[in-house]
């Protein structure tokens, strides 16, 4: 039976990460939490992790391998999370808020990453029903101001270059839900990893028309 994305956030895994580039990192501990990484590159750049070794829920892990970075984890669902500078602060709406202010608040420092997690569900489910969730791969995309694709660039295979390749299409012919802030850093790396029940994470997706 798959564990549900809350039960994978609080069991214990074993980390066993020395302190290395923070880019090297993440790509590891992607990988053993299962946990999609979107990473704006010139954030991670030049980084170093510290070092984590032992048994650990993930967000503890990450929170100790982020010491020192200068860089803070904003989670944008269960197991998916962005990085932003540790000097900036949340950005709520107020409880009566309407569309606007709603927009406002995911457009926000460390918001954004809630917009590309649903649109990239969105496009993936839609052009791989069958195989989303089921692979991991690492890409970065570079987006227009309206929030159109304007180029992707594959980092790290999903293991079947036909998959790639349909990969790469549709996200090129595809725009986020939601433009992006001005200062939104360029490119944004994004590491997507196998889910425990993709099935259900594309359902909503799949009946509805845009």
């Amino acid at each position: 039976m798959a564990m549900t994305h809350q039960a994978i956030a609080h069991a214990l895994i074993r980390f066993d990460l020395p302190e290395q580039s923070l880019e090297t990192t993440l790509v590891t501990f992607g990988g053993l939490t299962g946990y999609s990484v979107l990473v704006a590159s010139n954030l991670a750049a030049g980084r170093t992790a510290t070092a984590v070794y032992g048994d650990f829920e993930p967000r503890e892990a990450l929170q100790k391998l982020l010491v020192n970075t200068g860089l803070v984890a904003r989670y944008s669902g269960s197991n998916a999370f962005t990085l932003a500078l540790d000097s900036e602060a949340e950005t709520t709406a107020p409880a009566n808020a309407g569309e606007g202010a709603t927009n406002r608040m995911v457009l926000g420092k460390g918001g954004y990453a809630m917009v590309l997690q649903s649109s990239l569900t969105r496009i993936l489910c839609r052009a791989q029903p069958d195989a989303f969730g089921r692979y991991r791969v690492a890409f970065q995309i570079w987006l227009n101001s309206d929030g159109s694709v304007q180029d992707t660039r594959l980092l790290e295979s999903s293991g079947l270059k036909e998959r790639d390749v349909l990969l790469q299409k549709a996200l090129r012919h595809a725009a986020m839900d939601v433009a992006p802030p001005a200062n939104l850093p360029q490119p944004v790396s994004i590491l997507l990893t196998p889910r425990p029940d993709p099935a259900a994470d594309c359902q909503p997706f799949m009946n509805r028309v845009d």
